[in-house]
């Protein structure tokens, strides 16, 4: 690993003279700077709370929380506060059930408000609810990295204080520090053992990506994104499944079963289901073989939430292929990515 810290911290280095380099975020010092020139500084500094967060199309993951993304505005009071988040005079119900997908991110407040659901669960898990200072790590697809980064942390990072409230609980804090990482990358930066050479397959809610690494570097020129996530075969095994059943199969079930639950699962459902996922399997393999990966000798890693169908409906098995099914594993690698290489 250690090798893998000097090659990337060189071409990093080079990188950032060119404004490519493989991490951004407000250069170090930048929060207290700016808090000097404005007097914002007070007599009692608090070291800066650490957050991760991997915001997907169907779910935020923290390093210890998981919640779904819908945003749902509410003009009343809620039966319980389970989700609630009141944030500049409104309230707004936070994860239950799955945010459409948008042209991006950053196209309006939704993920910034997850955003702070996804602080405020991380802060309670660690029990620094009271913290005044937070830096942020996320991450963009590792294709448009280059295009997005600065983008989505200019969304991510506010220079004044912000102060809301999630499930009754008050915080208020400046986020200090926003870095941004490539998903897919982070998923696998901490685990790749004594692999010089791999492909990392991620294949996300909406996304398939594929990236080589070789001598432990990306190779940004062999990184592919295709529209073939989990979300698109949740939809088809729906439809497939309606004139037969004459019902449709609950989201959640489908999900139960990728995630090797199918016992929560009514029995004349689970035909449809893994046939489904068994095509998914198919279709992931042959796109892969398109590009010229060996699946028989080279080193493969799926993650992401597909790689429960890929460990179980995946036709090619073997030593050289592993499954990272933890779906926080781009948010402990955006954690791991900022501890060891800055």
């Amino acid at each position: 690993m250690e090798r893998l810290f000097t090659n990337i911290a060189n071409a990093e280095e080079t990188a950032t003279q060119n404004n490519d380099d493989l991490h951004t975020g407000c250069y170090v010092g930048e929060r207290e700077d700016f808090m000097r020139e404005n007097l914002f500084m007070t007599k009692i500094t608090m070291a800066p709370v650490k957050i991760a967060l991997d915001h997907g199309w169907s779910s935020i993951k923290g390093e210890h929380i998981f919640m779904e993304t819908s945003v749902i505005p509410v003009e009343h009071e809620p039966l319980t506060k389970n989700g609630l988040l009141e944030y500049k005079g409104r309230k707004y119900i936070i994860g239950q059930g799955r945010l459409g997908k948008q042209a991006i991110k950053t196209e309006n407040e939704n993920y910034f408000l997850l955003t702070l659901a996804g602080i405020a669960k991380e802060l309670q898990y660690q029990g620094k609810t009271q913290t005044e200072h937070v830096e942020l790590y996320a991450g963009v697809p590792l294709t448009l990295f280059g295009a997005e980064r600065k983008e989505f942390r200019d969304y991510l990072w506010h220079k004044e204080r912000i102060s809301f409230t999630f499930e009754g609980v008050h915080y208020s804090f400046f986020i200090d520090k926003v870095k941004i990482y490539a998903q897919c990358y982070a998923a696998i930066a901490n685990r790749m053992g004594d692999m010089d050479r791999l492909r990392c397959v991620d294949l996300g809610s909406w996304t398939l990506d594929v990236l080589s690494v070789r001598d432990r570097i990306p190779m940004d020129k062999d990184a592919y994104t295709y529209e073939l996530g989990l979300i698109t075969v949740i939809e088809r095994i729906k439809k497939n499944a309606l004139p037969k059943l004459k019902c449709e199969i609950p989201e959640d079930d489908i999900i139960d079963v990728i995630r090797g639950k199918q016992s929560n699962v009514n029995a004349d459902f689970l035909p449809f289901i893994e046939k489904g996922l068994q095509q998914y399997a198919d279709e992931v393999e042959a796109k892969l073989r398109e590009i010229k990966v060996d699946l028989l000798h080279e080193n493969i890693v799926y993650v992401g939430g597909g790689a429960c169908v890929m460990k179980r409906f995946g036709r090619t098995q073997g030593r050289n292929i592993q499954y990272v099914t933890d779906v926080k594993a781009n948010a402990i690698g955006y954690r791991y990515l900022a501890e060891n290489l800055g």
